[in-house]
């Protein structure tokens, strides 16, 4: 198989139209081979030519964040959106007809955001609430015009409050927020909620969840939670409502530019995106969405899954735990306030590998024949302490499941795009992406192509006490056979 590598290589443009003229010309050079034998071959040639081209384009293309409503909430390990898009523009243009895409992971919405552009229909599903928010505000509605008429109401009644009760209620509320902050968070909570449209309101949620994260006294340079010292959280002087105003204009600016660019390419009808686009609060290891529960449904996956369980590599719960207290979750979603925020690593725990359970040795065994990478890992493990070994055993099963429950929906010839890291436990490297062939093999699908990229635009943690995570990831391309 052949294995495309990527040096080191950054460099941003300044202008979202040059962005998208480069890229344009990039996508007009998506040719097929004089004689291509089957898609597979056909996929495997582009990827093989823009690599020659372009040694850097899988690492860091050229591309504006602001095109892409990254600058919305700091999500972490937010994928590259024009990477993605490169991807799936290869296989559209190899396999035309793709209509249905899903993420089974879709964080804050990076790989929805860059199917849309192609007018596909996008199925989205997180176990994160915030997630589910961000989501669901960057595929739109995209109603600029209201919004920019509605914000005048909105800084009006923020304003005019002159309250000084708190919106937010639970335990650690002041030792995470000063005492004016939590006051001005909450005028802007109130404001909020006296806009009657759902879609507006999300769109000032998530704007809320940004000012949140930064001007709370948690140290942001982590996605862990971990309190300020008190002298620095002394001296820090920072406002909320000038915080909120600042962001909310940069914000409306990100939603028009991002709204005209799908304009211009017919991807909308009065604001809202032509396509279908269904996002859901759902844990991906118990069930993949289908309209009706229909199997054999999607004909694409773009996704990109959790490196190890949450606790000792990305925290996104903790991360989110603060803003989620600001929002009021039934307008993220109906199941929003089952339990997310009973502590502060709930939303962690629900992810992959995130309960730590107990595997039978048939189970164990089971996990074995599906991987025998994974069999040789878990003898290495043996010589570390019993908790990391469990957290990796756990995490793979969970891996597992969700590639069971994908098998279920994805259309027979359909393809599968996954990014994934290695990491190491313990000393030990946990070869994810070998697992995640071998589990692949397991469910029927065959490796169609493989790309190695350097992690220079993901913004992501590297090491923790338990867990260090590679500086490379790799793009796999998975067809299902049938």
């Amino acid at each position: 198989m052949h294995k495309a590598k990527t040096h080191k290589h950054v460099n941003h443009m300044n202008s979202v139209h040059s962005s998208q003229k480069d890229e344009n010309a990039s996508l007009a050079s998506i040719s097929l081979p004089p004689r291509p034998e089957t898609i597979d071959d056909r996929i495997r040639f582009q990827i093989e030519k823009l690599t020659e081209e372009n040694s850097s384009v899988w690492t860091s293309p050229d591309y504006n964040r602001r095109e892409y409503l990254h600058s919305f909430f700091q999500y972490p390990a937010m994928m590259v959106p024009a990477v993605q898009r490169l991807v799936v523009n290869i296989i559209q243009a190899s396999k035309p007809g793709i209509k249905n895409v899903v993420d089974p992971f879709m964080g804050s919405a990076t790989s929805l955001v860059a199917c849309m552009e192609n007018g596909l229909n996008c199925y989205g599903q997180d176990v994160n609430p915030l997630a589910k928010l961000i989501a669901e505000t960057r595929t739109g509605p995209y109603y600029v015009e209201a919004i920019k008429e509605r914000k005048l109401h909105l800084l009006d009644a923020i304003s005019k409050d002159d309250a000084v009760n708190i919106e937010a209620n639970f335990i650690g509320l002041w030792k995470w927020f000063k005492t004016d902050v939590a006051i001005e968070l909450s005028k802007i909570v109130r404001a909020i909620r006296k806009e009657q449209r759902l879609a507006i309101r999300r769109f000032y949620w998530v704007n809320l969840a940004e000012v949140v994260r930064i001007s709370s006294n948690d140290r942001t340079s982590t996605f862990k939670l971990h309190a300020r010292p008190i002298e620095e959280i002394n001296v820090r002087n920072i406002s909320p409502i000038r915080e909120f105003k600042n962001r909310l204009s940069k914000s409306i600016e990100d939603l028009e530019r991002f709204r005209d660019f799908l304009a211009a390419n017919g991807r909308l009808s009065k604001g809202s995106y032509k396509g279908i686009k269904k996002i859901t609060l759902q844990d991906s290891t118990k069930r993949i969405v289908t309209p009706k529960g229909q199997k054999d449904f999607f004909d694409l996956l773009v996704t990109s899954p959790p490196y190890g369980d949450n606790k000792t590599t990305v925290t996104y719960g903790q991360h989110s735990f603060l803003p989620l207290q600001w929002i009021d979750l039934e307008d993220i979603d109906e199941s929003a306030g089952n339990g997310f925020l009973k502590t502060t690593m709930e939303i962690d725990s629900r992810s992959l590998g995130g309960r730590i359970k107990h595997l039978s040795d048939l189970q164990l065994e089971s996990l074995f024949i599906k991987s025998r990478t994974f069999e040789m890992v878990y003898k290495q493990l043996l010589f570390t302490t019993n908790e990391r070994l469990k957290k990796v055993m756990i995490f793979i099963q969970d891996l597992f499941s969700v590639v069971e429950q994908i098998s279920y929906v994805m259309k027979p010839n359909s393809y599968q795009v996954w990014t994934i890291g290695n990491r190491t436990v313990g000393g030990v490297e946990i070869p994810n992406n070998q697992i995640l062939k071998e589990f692949m093999s397991h469910v029927g699908c065959k490796l169609v192509a493989e790309i190695e990229r350097e992690i220079i635009n993901k913004r992501m943690a590297r090491r923790n006490g338990d867990s260090v995570l590679m500086n490379v990831e790799d793009i796999l391309i998975f067809r299902k056979v049938g």
